[in-house]
Order: structure tokens, then C-alpha cells, then sequence
């Protein structure tokens, strides 16, 4: 592929500026024809007038072209040689009709450059070898047809006007030549170059973006297995709390069984063998033993009662059946109604109760609730305290947390400190006897924990073997 059509498009715009170069000659021109002929060489006035004619008739033909886009190859040629061909009969006119040194002046060396540089504007090597050629033949050619004509004592007095400066005048015309012709070759490579450039720029453009890409799309990759391996950690720590949640449902479950296998079972043996004694045997049983057997009949009874309602409460409590319904009510009022209930179970161990709550202690909270809370707690002061000890109950007012803090302090058997930390846990908790060998479910805690957090609170017990606990709780206070 040759430079004319690798570089078409600029070879086209070489023209047009060698069409605006034109118009400049074609002014140059007409002003000469002006000086020529206010100076009477009308002769040389005409010659100029049909050059610059020449000129200004093929510009517009060219603008034709390229207005139609019809600029041929062959275009480049014709504009080189009408350039150089009508500079040349100009500068011969001028010897002819004005100075016969007109053909070896200053201004024809400085002229033919000009033309020559011109044709590199067509990036067409072949072009600016012919531009050279025909500049050469030109040059000389005027020169020698004019040399017999030129007065030997002036070309001696002008410098480089004899043949032998012609012949360097046209050597240093070649030297250009040769070296306008590289030009096309130099822009070529820096063309190459810069398309090189261009095409490595581009390809490192596209290889970052390229990497770019796919660090984004391992990004999203690593993004997704991220996402991924957090659903799984839940999707672990779910099955893990689960499994908790299950050994949890399996101790409960081995509790109630043992609860309702064994604990509550024991009252419903022992009212079973006393009923049918005292059936069998009451034509022979005198008062005082049948008022025995009654007596342990109701004291079973009630300890069976009790083993049911809290074993019916816990489960409520877990199963979240239980009814949550908060009143104000005076606290010392539901604790009396507490101790009428466990008076007889008090009075056959002589445990004094001693209840130091304040009759102006209003709490706000569900009545049935505290009443199961003080029901457990005293029972299992009463049960735990030897026959005439003592049982006290305080309520202090806590500004910083504004609750009534309620204590039940006995000084019976109290607590060995290894079995606190499994209290109010149902996989570690076993139920006691009491002082006279009283059973239980070992739920009571348990319930009386549930309801006291369900109010917001908290439940602490403090105890050691030998002396006594006690615990405390609180519950929400309405203060008058």
C-alpha cells in the first residue's frame, strides 16, 4: 500500500493548501501587473495577466473537485506541473521583457523550494521525485535559454550567476529535493509509531480493564462465598441452639417424667393406702388414730395440690399460656393471703413467721403470679427450717432501680455452695427433703424465677450449709 493511500485524507488537505498558496501567486501576480505597467511593459503585463489567469481558472477547478469529492490521483501531478511550470514561464517573461537576469536572481533559488516543499504536502514519494526532476529541467532550462543573452561582465560582478553557480544552485536544489523526499517516510514511521503507541495504550487499557473486570467478578465470586459462608455459620449457630434447645426439651421431658413418675406419684400412694386403712379398719380405728390418718391425709393432699399447681404453672410458663395481666394492689395484702394458706403447714412445725412488709407498699403486677412466687418461697423456708425457727419477710423501696425489693430469710438447713449455680437449671436442679422429710418437685425455683423475670426482675439466692438462706427478688413499685 503506498503513502498516497495510506494518507489520502492529508494528501487532499497538502492540496488545499497549495490551492490557498496559488491564490497568494495570483495576487502576487496582479500586483506585478500593476508595477509592470504604470512602468509601460505591457508586454510582460499581458503575460502575467494570463498566468495569474491560468492560476485563478484552475483553483476554481480544483475547488470543483473537491467540493464533489473528485480529487484524483493523477490531480496531484497536473497542480505540480501547472505550479512549477507557470513559476518557471513567469521568471522567463520577466528576463524576456524586464532583465535577462531575472533567470539567476536570488528569488528563483527561494521560489523553487517553496514549490518543491509544497508536493511533501501530498505524501506521495513518486510525486516529489518527479517535483524534483521537473523543478531541475525547469530551473536550468530558463537559465541556459537566457545565458547567451546575460552580459559576461556582470555575471562575473554577481555572485553564483555563471553556469558553474547554476550548477550549484541545482545541486543544492537536489540536496532539498533528496531531503523533502524522506520526509514522507519520517511522518510515516511517526505515524507508525504513534498507531503503535496507540495500539498499546489501548491494549493495556484493555488489559486493565480487562483485569479490572475480573477482579470484580472475583470480587463478586469471593462477595457471594462470603454471603455464602455466613448463611452456613447461621445456618450453624441455628442448628447449634437448636440442639441446645433440644438436650433443654430432653432434660425437661426426663424431669417431668421423673416428676410425674415418682414425686407425684408418692401423694397419691399415700392417700391410696390411707384410704382403704381407714376402710377397711374404721369399725376398729378410735378417734385420735383416725384424726391422725385424716390429718396426713389432708397434709398429703395439699402437699400433692401443691406439687400439681406448680407443675402446671412451669409448664404454662414454658408453652407462654400463661396469662399476663399487671394490677396495683397492696403487696402485704396478697402476702397475707399467702400465709392464711400455709398457716396449718407452719403451725405443725411452730416456724413463727415474722412479716415485716408495710401495709403502704403498693407494686404493680399479676396478683396470681406473686402469690405463686411467695407460695413457693415461704413453703420451702417453712420446709427447709427446723421445728420453731423463724421466717422473715422484708420489702425495701430501691430509688435506683424504683422497684420493691422483697427478702425471705429462714436459718434453716440452708444450701451447700456447689448446688447454687444449678438451682433454677431443671438439667442439674433435684428436689430436696425437707427437716421432717417433706418431698418436692424441685420446681418451685424454677416457676418462682420465670414470673419474677417476667416482671423485669431478678431473683438472687444467698445460702450455705448450716445457715439459713436467703432470697431476694424484685418486683415494680408504685410509689404514693
Amino acid at each position: 500500500m503506498t503513502l498516497l493511500n495510506l494518507y489520502d485524507n492529508e494528501a487532499n488537505r497538502g492540496e488545499k493548501v497549495a490551492l490557498k498558496f496559488r491564490w497568494i501567486l495570483v495576487v502576487l501576480v496582479f500586483s506585478l501587473i500593476i508595477i509592470v505597467t504604470l512602468k509601460g511593459d505591457f508586454k510582460e503585463a499581458i503575460v502575467s495577466s494570463l498566468i495569474a489567469s491560468i492560476f485563478g481558472i484552475y483553483n476554481l477547478f480544483l475547488i470543483y473537485l473537491f467540493r464533489h469529492g473528485k480529487v484524483f490521483h493523477w490531480v496531484r501531478y497536473i497542480s505540480v506541473s501547472l505550479d512549477i511550470g507557470l513559476v518557471s514561464v513567469h521568471i522567463y517573461s520577466l528576463s524576456v521583457f524586464i532583465s535577462p537576469f531575472a533567470v539567476a536572481t536570488t528569488a528563483t533559488i527561494l521560489l523553487y523550494p517553496v514549490m518543491m516543499f509544497l508536493s511533501v504536502l501530498r505524501y506521495d514519494k513518486k510525486l516529489i521525485i518527479y517535483t524534483i526532476i521537473f523543478t531541475l529541467i525547469s530551473f536550468n532550462l530558463i537559465y541556459f535559454l537566457q545565458y547567451p543573452k546575460l552580459d559576461p561582465a556582470i555575471l562575473n560582478q554577481i555572485i553564483s550567476t555563471d553556469p558553474r553557480g547554476q550548477i550549484y544552485k541545482s545541486i543544492y536544489l537536489l540536496f532539498f529535493g533528496l531531503l523533502l523526499l524522506h520526509i514522507p517516510d519520517l511522518v510515516s514511521r511517526m505515524v507508525t509509531r504513534h498507531a503503535e503507541v496507540a495500539v498499546e495504550k489501548n491494549h493495556s487499557e484493555m488489559q486493565l480493564a480487562l483485569e479490572m473486570k475480573e477482579n470484580e467478578y472475583i470480587e463478586e465470586k469471593l462477595q457471594y462465598a462470603r454471603q455464602i459462608n455466613e448463611q452456613l455459620n447461621e445456618k450453624n449457630e441455628q442448628i447449634a441452639s437448636q440442639n441446645e434447645k433440644l438436650k433443654e426439651i430432653n432434660a425437661t421431658k426426663d424431669r417431668l417424667f421423673s416428676i410425674i413418675g415418682h414425686d407425684l406419684k408418692n401423694p397419691f400412694t399415700v392417700l391410696i393406702s390411707l384410704s382403704q386403712l381407714i376402710k377397711d379398719q374404721l369399725e376398729n380405728l378410735d378417734n385420735d388414730e383416725l384424726k391422725k390418718s385424716l390429718s396426713v391425709i389432708n397434709a398429703t393432699s395439699n402437699q400433692g395440690f401443691a406439687l400439681l399447681d406448680n407443675l402446671l404453672d412451669w409448664a404454662k410458663s414454658q408453652t407462654g399460656e400463661t396469662t399476663f395481666a399487671p394490677t396495683n394492689f397492696g403487696l402485704n395484702e396478697s402476702v397475707k393471703e399467702v400465709l392464711a394458706q400455709i398457716e396449718s403447714v407452719s403451725e405443725r412445725k411452730q416456724i413463727l413467721i415474722r412479716n415485716n412488709i408495710s401495709n403502704s407498699d403498693i407494686i404493680s403486677a399479676d396478683r396470681n403470679m406473686v402469690q405463686t412466687i411467695f407460695r413457693n418461697l415461704l413453703s420451702n423456708a417453712v420446709k427447709f427450717s427446723k421445728p420453731g425457727g423463724i421466717v422473715i419477710l422484708d420489702a425495701l423501696f430501691d430509688p435506683a432501680i424504683e422497684k420493691n425489693v422483697i427478702t425471705i430469710t429462714d436459718h434453716g438447713v440452708g444450701i451447700p455452695e456447689e448446688n447454687l449455680p444449678g438451682l433454677f437449671d431443671i438439667k442439674t436442679h433435684q428436689s430436696t427433703k425437707g427437716t421432717l422429710q417433706e418431698s418436692g418437685t424441685g420446681l418451685g425455683l424454677l416457676v418462682c424465677k420465670e414470673f419474677v423475670e417476667k416482671h423485669g426482675g431478678n431473683i438472687r439466692v444467698y445460702s450455705a450449709a448450716g445457715e439459713g438462706t436467703k432470697i431476694t427478688f424484685d418486683l415494680p413499685s408504685i410509689r404514693q
